[in-house]
């Protein structure tokens, strides 16, 4: 009998060990197939006979923290290290785990404890310094309003992009037109696109995007062209009705290529650089669809996941550039938004601050970018990510998991309605010298007051963001400082620093043009006077009529170009020096014949060409009025055109301004190719100074889609020009 009930006994404990073992086995298998959820339910299970096994419970940690349970991994993450089975690195996984919670003090704690094991670990001696580092650093909050949005649903809801004064958006709620299938990571059903219209009646404001594109796996973040036609979006690796898998069994992200006809989305091609062995996803086009911004795990890279870019090159896409440690960090970078003032936005969890996921900026618009963080509302000490900005830069949209919302994850609307603090610190470029200028003045807009504090040596002044402005900076003896900045509307500070050349190499010279009527004498206002080159200056009458006053460099050579209606062109070329001769100069206008005259005009077919909107591409359909032109100038060489280009009246003036200049410079490149010499080309950028005036009825998109040209303007000149 005592045998008998051993054996029943020993079976028992033996049925029980195995039991466990297929639970951890079965789990395993689960955790490396990302299906986390399932992995839960086996380790849990297994915990039960075993409550202090090390390595179930470390599993339960890191699968919690992968479908965002933090409460539950952080309960894990203590039970491990109270454990006496743990694992000395056990210890960096808990330091990892409350430093990306903003856990700063407590992560310190930690790591220390392990370095007071291994004090000669390089990395973690690194890892205490950069906490050490964020734990001291003041992040900078945001004066924003933030609203839950209306759509959210107790599924994952995120990536939200704009479409056509719409909202497309990624969710894991059930969509009619698939089956029930559940995706095993987080319980959900797979991600499907979403159209969000808040001006249709409640019950079809949500309806599912793109169902021709769809398939019964994910369909995630999007990404448009700027005008709608072509998407860039991320799927599992499913196409033509095959899922592929890498050889561990996973199925990676790719990118798909997709183009609209006739209200229909096809798929056409993949992203050239997709792969089988790792993911590729969260596309970001620029917004003249030549730089594609996107996520992947390819090997080689910083950390989980990094951002790179690859730019479109004679219709090819170039091999994907890393963006590097400026962006990419040992942890996960993810989620890029790049907007057209050259910001790319995205999400990490390897840099200061709130917790989890944040949202961080870098303007990429020269080489010493540096990431900022986006501060409070828009981080919280959950994860923050998918953020996209509208183009008028002062509202947007992100997701967060943060506690109070609806569901997994929300997607939250922003306003931010606080002013940049601009700082211009100055120096003399031959050394560290402070220079304090003669005059320092926001030029555009108008009305910023610019304030000095002596101890830091800086100026400073408030301004909104998002927006460019005109610094002037003069000093006697040195050359002035004219530019054009930006400010970004979620950088809420930001120092740029200048060098002032001293300018005794290179004195300036007041020269005065006068211009008249060569027959009768008279003063006359030419509808266009500018020094053309070497810079293009406007030139206006400042002493009555006829009386134009500029300030040049002396020892350089200038191009001065005039026109007025009835008149021959005048292209006048002299070289400045500080003489009588070289200060003021008589420019003698001729009138033309009427026949001539009739000459310089176009017919109206032929008058203008147009551009998209923020573009200065020149398009097909234009050639042949390019062309026309061209012909016209070779067949005349007493002609010369002017290229007066326009811009709508969106952007700023500065913007516009050199918008309207990139876009009479693209056209003038089509007659240098043709042969017309370059100075039979003028160009007068005219930006948003002059647009056309609005007809009844007339609207405003097509106001602006006319004022979105370049008009060519015929003129004739004499080969003598008469200056005295």
């Amino acid at each position: 009998m005592n045998r008998f009930v051993l054996f029943f006994i020993l079976l028992a404990i033996s049925s029980a060990s195995f039991s466990q073992r297929f639970s951890v086995r079965s789990g395993d298998r689960e955790f490396d197939d990302f299906n986390y959820k399932k992995a839960i339910e086996y380790y849990e299970y297994a915990l039960k006979s075993d409550a202090q096994n090390a390595y179930v419970l470390r599993r339960l940690a890191q699968s919690y923290h992968k479908i965002s349970y933090i409460e539950k991994a952080a309960e894990y993450f203590e039970l491990l290290i109270e454990s006496e089975n743990k694992e000395d690195s056990d210890l960096i996984l808990l330091g990892d785990f409350l430093k990306e919670r903003g856990h700063y003090g407590q992560a310190l704690f930690i790591y220390q404890q392990y370095l007071d094991i291994y004090p000669n670990d390089e990395d973690i001696k690194k890892e205490v310094e950069n906490v050490t580092r964020f734990a001291n650093e003041t992040l900078k909050d945001l004066i924003c309003d933030l609203e839950s949005s209306p759509f959210n649903s107790i599924y994952s809801d995120f990536a939200p992009i704009y479409y056509k004064g719409k909202l497309i958006f990624s969710s894991g709620r059930q969509s009619k037109d698939y089956r029930d299938d559940k995706y095993d990571w987080n319980g959900e059903y797979f991600l499907d696109l979403f159209l969000y219209d808040e001006n249709k009646e409640f019950s079809k404001q949500i309806v599912r995007f793109g169902n021709s594109i769809g398939s019964k796996f994910h369909e995630g973040s999007i990404s448009f062209s700027a005008d709608f036609k072509k998407m860039f979006f991320t799927r599992s690796n499913y196409y033509k009705g095959k899922l592929k898998r890498d050889g561990n069994g996973t199925n990676n992200l790719k990118i798909f290529i997709a183009e609209e006809k006739n209200g229909t989305w096809r798929v056409n091609a993949e992203f050239p650089y997709n792969s089988d062995d790792y993911s590729v996803g969260h596309p970001s086009l620029s917004y003249d669809g030549k730089v594609l911004y996107f996520v992947s795990n390819m090997p080689g890279g910083f950390g989980g996941t990094d951002i790179y870019r690859s730019l479109l090159i004679d219709g090819e896409w170039s091999q994907p550039e890393n963006l590097g440690a400026r962006v990419n960090t040992k942890g996960d970078e993810m989620f890029p938004f790049f907007n057209s003032r050259k910001s790319l936005f995205f999400s990490s969890n390897g840099r200061a601050g709130k917790g989890g996921l944040d949202l961080y900026v870098v303007n990429t618009d020269g080489g010493n970018f540096e990431a900022g963080h986006l501060g409070s509302p828009l981080n919280s000490s959950g994860d923050d990510f998918s953020l996209v900005l509208h183009t008028e830069g002062q509202v947007g949209y992100f997701a967060s998991n943060r506690s109070g919302g609806v569901g997994e994850d929300d997607i939250y609307s922003f306003k931010i309605e606080q002013d940049n603090r601009i700082n211009i610190v100055i120096k003399d470029s031959l050394g560290n010298a402070f220079v304090i200028p003669d005059q320092i003045s926001v030029i555009r807009p108008k009305g910023v007051k610019v304030n000095y504090d002596d101890t830091e040596k800086k100026f400073s002044f408030d301004i909104k963001g998002e927006q460019s402005f005109r610094t002037l900076i003069e000093k006697y003896s040195y050359s002035p400082i004219d530019t054009v900045l930006y400010s970004y509307i979620l950088d809420s500070e930001k120092t740029y620093h200048f060098k002032m050349k001293r300018s005794h190499d290179t004195p300036i010279t007041n020269v005065n043009f006068l211009t008249k009527d060569k027959a009768t004498g008279e003063f006359l206002i030419p509808d266009v006077l500018q020094v053309v080159e070497p810079d293009i200056t406007d030139l206006h009458p400042e002493l009555g009529i006829g009386n134009y006053n500029v300030n040049l460099k002396n020892n350089r050579s200038y191009r001065v170009f005039a026109k007025k209606d009835g008149y021959y062109a005048l292209d006048f070329k002299f070289f400045c020096t500080d003489t009588l001769a070289n200060m003021s100069h008589l420019l003698e206008m001729n009138k033309m014949p009427e026949e001539v005259v009739k000459e310089e005009y176009l017919p109206d077919d032929l008058a203008s060409i147009y551009f998209d909107f923020d573009k200065s591409d020149v398009k097909p359909e234009a050639y042949f009025n390019i062309n026309k032109v061209v012909d016209l100038l070779k067949n005349n060489n007493k002609l010369m055109v002017t290229l007066v280009a326009r811009t709508d009246t969106r952007g700023t003036s500065e913007y516009n301004d050199a918008l309207a200049f990139r876009r009479a410079s693209a056209t003038r490149e089509f007659f240098v190719k043709e042969g017309i010499n370059v100075e039979r080309v003028v160009i007068l950028a005219l930006g948003e100074a002059s647009p056309f005036d609005r007809i009844e009825g007339q609207t405003l998109e097509d106001w602006y889609r006319i004022n979105r040209c370049v008009d060519f303007e015929l003129n004739t000149f004499l080969e003598e020009q008469v200056e005295k």
